[in-house]
């Protein structure tokens, strides 16, 4: 942020002090799930414990306690390695981890039916973590084949007084309806941690994310790169006037009339937050990005006007240097327009 925007009296009563939302279980949560490795030796300590616990209720063939065994020590063997080393292991190995995972289960299950206990249910583990790391055509041939393998288990495995196809359905049933909610919940998540709810436009995390992508690219072809900022004048006095509720909707307005102005073949507009915008505009030089901020400037719905900066990345600067030019000749826009001089657009 610029001297300009730190010391703008309109800016600091609009945002208001920073606050802090995120509480100590939450960081936590956002912690452990950011990092698949993590949440695999979790998991895998769930299943240990899960059949450890029922160890002592029954009293094992010899067969089944060695299956048992042997798949508790391979689980605790791979936690120990996703532990040591999982953060510097590639992507990739989370599918050899699902893979193991069903594998285990698959023996566990198959121990579990010569003594009449179902612990098929350790499938849902292995699929729900598929279904949150891996790509959804991974996850869903690891679904398939586990259920495969389970069917395997059941026409092998001695009988049961549940009919097997009875078992089978109560445990992979439950598999796709679980998985599809937890499709449905991480395809919400992503999107709103992309996408600014009011406006329905990219958010800054998304703008941060294509920016970058837009400079590797300019700085691969060659072609310009442009930055225009935008900040709406004297927004406030719209939400004093008609309510937050009326400052609501003529920020829809104008994100539904900017979706219109903006070029489809590659502009990217986006909301970094309050009554501020930003649109990217790769191959535009100053001169055609200075012609689309007009096109913006023009399009704003009546009463409405807005303070206009433009940068054209000179090639040397990082992305952080060239939003902040942006930011800086907008707030000189602004300067001028209080004064009653210069145009909307810088």
């Amino acid at each position: 942020m610029t001297a300009e925007a730190a010391t703008d009296p309109e800016r600091t009563e609009r945002t208001g002090p920073p606050t802090t939302v995120n509480t100590t279980a939450a960081a936590w949560t956002r912690a452990l799930f950011s990092h698949p490795s993590r949440v695999a030796v979790a998991l895998e300590v769930v299943g240990v414990f899960a059949i450890a616990s029922v160890l002592p209720l029954r009293h094992w063939p010899s067969p089944s306690l060695v299956a048992l065994v042997t798949a508790l020590a391979g689980a605790l063997t791979n936690a120990g390695v996703r532990v040591v080393i999982g953060e510097r292991l590639p992507r990739w190995s989370l599918q050899v981890d699902v893979g193991l995972g069903n594998l285990f289960v698959s023996v566990i299950a198959a121990a579990g039916e010569s003594a009449h206990i179902n612990l098929a249910n350790l499938y849902l583990l292995v699929e729900v973590f598929a279904l949150l790391y891996l790509p959804l055509r991974s996850a869903l041939g690891h679904l398939g084949a586990a259920g495969a393998a389970y069917a395997i288990v059941l026409g092998v495995g001695p009988r049961t007084a549940e009919p097997a196809i009875i078992a089978w359905l109560s445990v992979f049933g439950t598999a796709v309806v679980l998985g599809a909610v937890v499709v449905g919940l991480v395809s919400v998540l992503r999107s709103t941690a992309r996408e600014d709810p009011l406006t329905g436009l990219p958010n800054r995390r998304m703008w941060d994310e294509r920016f970058e992508e837009e400079m590797e690219r300019s700085a691969r072809s060659g072609a310009a790169l442009s930055v225009v900022m935008v900040d709406l004048d004297g927004f406030k006095a719209v939400n004093d006037a008609g309510g937050h509720e009326a400052g609501d909707r003529v920020l829809q307005d104008i994100a539904r009339v900017w979706r219109g102005v903006v070029r489809g073949g590659g502009d990217f507009l986006a909301r970094l937050g309050g009554d501020e915008f930003c649109l990217l505009a790769p191959g535009s030089d100053e001169l055609g990005a200075r012609a689309l901020a007009r096109r913006l400037a023009d399009s704003l719905p009546h009463g409405i006007s807005a303070s206009i900066g433009v940068a054209t990345w000179d090639r040397s600067e990082g992305a952080s240097d060239l939003l902040r030019r942006a930011d800086r000749a907008m707030y000189l826009n602004k300067r001028r327009r209080r004064r009653g001089a210069g145009p909307s657009s810088a």
